[in-house]
């Protein structure tokens, strides 16, 4: 007896079309509830989403927010002006009559055979001269950066020098801040994860530069890194013999980056603590007995109970102080701030949010802060949805 196969085929699925009507419907139903939110929704939609599209507006013009000038209407402008860069070798100089390579002695270039003598002369050094970026760049451009790349000089200009100068200071503070407080703000919650009134304290004064007036914190770190005697750092650097004359902290391009660095990393890792801790009073304590019967020791409790499950507080705490470091601005416009601009000595200080500040409100050109406020808007989310993925493929492993 034979028997034949039968296929069975599924049943089609039937697609339930919303109708409009049925969604007014619900809507009506849900009317309390949306008239509730309407105190939230309007302040929302007038301070937030209304200036946001007007942004984006402003950033394709010409603006000056000038009540004598018009708008006008540049397109992509603002943001070529932003973004353009150029990258061009930097070739030996050599003199048009003798075909000699040229030196730079001093301020002066001479050629090869002349560098002998000066150099015995003077006792100084002299360095291989290069064709000027001037001749190299497009017009428009300006120099930015140089390198020495495998023993070849490259000129980097760039249409906007300052704004890149802005962008690669504001990477660096936030990858040092970032990982600054991260570090601290988990290792200060590990040591005080127990609950006694002595650590209760110490949270508390760990928390207070968190929740403390930014700009009074400012004004106490710039007392400080005064260059004068009377600087608290300076006076005790002085009483102690260490140095003989004031060091002008925040006069030197070298002390920029790390005192804003400091002053970030010791105003924010006490909020970080606060999360780390809530994430480790979340953990159940059995985990680490059973790892302890099993002969785990601190180290491998840490690295293979307390790490993994603080992994969604760890990614909070990143994409949060990301965004935080890229938004700097008060501890640099307290610090920094002058005739010239937010920068501080030779642009060492200058991020992003000064610079639309400068751009904007010292010299009036609304539309090209606004293209910097979306190019900022753009990066962040960039990094965002960078730390998003990792976190979920963290959950998944």
């Amino acid at each position: 007896m034979s028997t034949k196969a039968v296929s069975v085929t599924a049943p089609p699925k039937v697609l339930k079309k919303t109708s409009a009507s049925s969604v007014w419907v619900r809507a009506w139903r849900s009317r309390v509830s949306y008239i509730m939110l309407l105190p939230m929704f309007i302040p929302f939609f007038v301070f937030i989403i209304v200036p946001v599209f007007q942004s984006a507006n402003v950033s394709f013009k010409d603006y000056s927010a000038v009540s004598t000038d018009e708008s006008k209407y540049i397109g992509f402008d603002n943001y070529t002006e932003l973004l353009s860069l150029q990258v061009r070798e930097q070739t030996p100089l050599y003199d048009e009559e003798s075909g000699e390579r040229m030196y730079q002695c001093g301020r002066r270039k001479r050629p090869e055979s002349e560098v002998a003598a000066y150099e015995a002369e003077e006792g100084k050094q002299c360095t291989v001269a290069f064709v000027s970026s001037r001749d190299l760049l497009s017009e428009g451009y300006r120099e930015w950066k140089t390198y020495d790349l495998f023993g070849n000089n490259y000129v980097i200009g760039a249409r906007d020098p300052r704004f890149w100068t802005a962008i690669v200071n504001t990477l660096y503070f936030v990858a040092y801040t970032v990982v600054g407080k991260l570090i601290l703000g988990l290792l200060v919650a590990l040591i005080l994860r127990k609950q006694s009134r002595l650590n209760y304290f110490l949270r508390m004064v760990f928390f207070l530069p968190s929740v403390t007036a930014s700009i009074a914190v400012t004004v106490i770190w710039g007392w400080i890194f005064r260059g004068q005697s009377y600087g608290l750092l300076n006076n005790m650097l002085i009483e102690n013999g260490i140095v003989s004359q004031p060091i002008s902290f925040l006069n030197d391009a070298d002390w920029t980056m790390p005192i804003l660095v400091i002053m970030a990393i010791w105003g924010g890792f006490g909020y970080n603590m606060i999360l780390f801790l809530a994430g480790l009073q979340n953990i159940n304590q059995e985990l680490y007995e059973v790892a302890a019967i099993d002969g785990a020791g601190p180290w491998a409790s840490f690295r293979r109970i307390t790490w993994p499950l603080l992994r969604p507080t760890t990614l909070y705490v990143v994409i949060t102080s990301i965004i935080g470091g890229f938004q700097v601005f008060d501890s640099i416009y307290i610090l920094y701030a002058n005739s010239e601009g937010l920068g501080g000595p030779l642009d060492s200080g200058l991020t992003v949010v000064p610079y639309l500040y400068d751009k904007g409100f010292r010299l009036f050109q609304m539309g090209y802060a606004s293209a910097i406020a979306w190019v900022l808007f753009i990066v962040i989310f960039f990094f965002t949805l960078i730390n998003l993925r990792v976190g979920r493929v963290n959950e998944a492993y």
